[in-house]
């Protein structure tokens, strides 16, 4: 029982008390304030047990077990990394760029984790069975494959070329099927997980963001595909619907067309507490979902929302999203791309930044950088070593 249901638990067992009481009763003697208390003490040290005893049983929930997970260095995947790491789990994390990893690595071991990191990009076919052997020798074992890698990018479709459609699959549909049909054979041994994180917009396709919306809906048809087949062979899949999420995603989106409008209208959903939850959340969640070998998990209330009414209503959820695309932005004339972290720079991008600051601190925490902040290190690195080779006799 989690802190909240404990005291809410106590209230409804004093509220059924003093009725049944007052059955009894037909004037009750009034309550002191001693009574109240009393009363009060016994709830919050209640509420305060069960939080405890929540807490401990979250810290065993994968003792022994080996995890590795996409897209591990920064974001929701960072986050499960951790959570994962805290519920005894030793964990291996992947990503494409190694700086990024080492920190991640160094911050996770910091936490008192088991984290190995391997630098390897999912959408080489190539580098799958060299990524899954490592984190075998590594550990000595395999328990849970976490799909988690994604990338998004912004914008009218007009402004979206093939080659952004073709990247999205690569990571968010040719990477999971990839790494998931590989992992398989190994999961049976240890009757072990694949959990893919899919997405809302797998579900309900939202304007300005096609690509992405696109490869998740291929994705979650690979998952549940892949959960109905594996039927019998100790394999679980497990599907994770999230909504939006405040993991500072916004500083690494790539933003095209009118790059400072389009961000603020995102930034700005992604970051209001009553449309979107913390990652921390989220993350605790999908371990939890994982550790009881859970079929489906959607993350938010207001997830099922939508699903429930997206599978009710079709035709007037098409049309709700035909309004939302009306009221997005236009493809201007001279198209523009800038990632999210020089976006939110300009003048419009502060006043968002005011009021989604809940957002801003989380891409702080989940060790946000954008790809062109990535880039930019990976030239200065090249540089550095042409210099040195230049300045070697």
């Amino acid at each position: 029982m989690t802190g909240w249901k404990a005291p809410l638990a106590i209230a409804g067992l004093r509220w059924a008390w003093t009725r049944a009481r007052r059955a009894r009763t037909p004037e009750p003697p009034p309550r002191d304030g001693l009574e109240l208390l009393v009363w009060g003490a016994a709830g919050a040290a209640l509420g305060v047990g069960a939080s405890a005893l929540s807490e401990r049983r979250r810290s065993g929930l994968m003792n022994g077990k080996v995890v590795l997970i996409t897209g591990g260095s920064r974001g929701l995947g960072l986050q499960l990394a951790r959570e994962f790491g805290a519920s005894g789990a030793s964990v291996v994390i992947c990503a494409r760029g190694q700086e990024g990893l080492d920190r991640a690595v160094s911050e996770l071991a910091g936490r008192g984790v088991r984290a190995h990191g391997v630098a390897c990009d999912v959408t080489d076919p190539e580098a799958i069975e060299g990524l899954l052997d490592e984190a075998e020798r590594h550990f000595g074992r395999l328990d849970a494959v976490v799909n988690s890698a994604g990338i998004m990018r912004v914008g009218p479709q007009e402004t979206l070329t093939d080659d952004h459609f073709r990247q999205a699959m690569d990571v968010m549909f040719w990477g999971p099927f990839h790494l998931s049909r590989a992992a398989v054979d190994r999961l049976r041994r240890t009757r072990g997980t694949i959990v893919n994180i899919t997405s809302i917009g797998a579900y309900l396709s939202v304007p300005h963001l096609l690509p992405y919306s696109t490869a998740k809906h291929a994705w979650a048809a690979l998952s549940e595909g892949m959960a109905a087949e594996t039927a019998g062979t100790g394999v679980r899949v497990t599907t994770v619907v999230p909504g939006l999420m405040r993991t500072g995603s916004h500083r690494g989106v790539v933003f095209s067309g009118d790059p400072e409008r389009e961000y603020a209208w995102f930034a700005l959903a992604a970051g209001l507490p009553l449309l979107s939850v913390s990652a921390e959340h989220a993350a605790r969640r999908i371990v939890h979902a994982t550790a009881r070998r859970q079929g489906f998990l959607v993350i938010s209330p207001i997830t099922r929302v939508g699903l429930a009414v997206r599978g009710i209503a079709p035709g007037l959820t098409q049309e709700v999203m035909r309004v939302v695309g009306r009221l997005l932005p236009d493809a201007p004339e001279h198209v523009e791309e800038r990632p999210g972290s020089e976006a939110g720079e300009s003048r419009l991008g502060r006043v968002v930044g005011a009021v989604t600051v809940l957002n801003e601190r989380a891409g702080h925490r989940m060790n946000q950088r954008s790809r062109a902040d990535e880039q930019r290190d990976e030239r200065n690195r090249d540089s550095q070593r042409s210099n040195e080779e230049e300045d070697t006799p």
